[in-house]
């Protein structure tokens, strides 16, 4: 029974020996390569636009007029209880 359990320990000790290696040597997959971005914008390609005719001016600063008071609205009539 002895020499049965060493035997079968040396046999497993030797097929973990031989396969180790194996996984050891493995190399990991490089990650899938991306494709190349297409850049289809004709406005790439093209001058930029003219100036316009006239120029925007915001206007300067100023004290806004004072706003129109409304009258308050009548408050709505509760609805009848039944």
């Amino acid at each position: 029974m002895r020499p049965l359990k060493t035997m079968l320990a040396a046999v497993l000790a030797a097929t973990l020996g031989l396969a180790a290696p194996a996984f050891a040597q493995q190399q990991p997959k490089p990650p899938p390569k991306r494709p190349p971005a297409v850049i289809n914008d004709p406005s790439l390609y093209r001058p930029p636009p003219p100036p316009h005719e006239r120029t925007y001016v915001q206007p300067g600063p100023s004290t806004a007029p004072p706003m129109e008071r409304l009258p308050q609205v009548a408050p709505l009539d509760r609805p009848p209880i039944r």
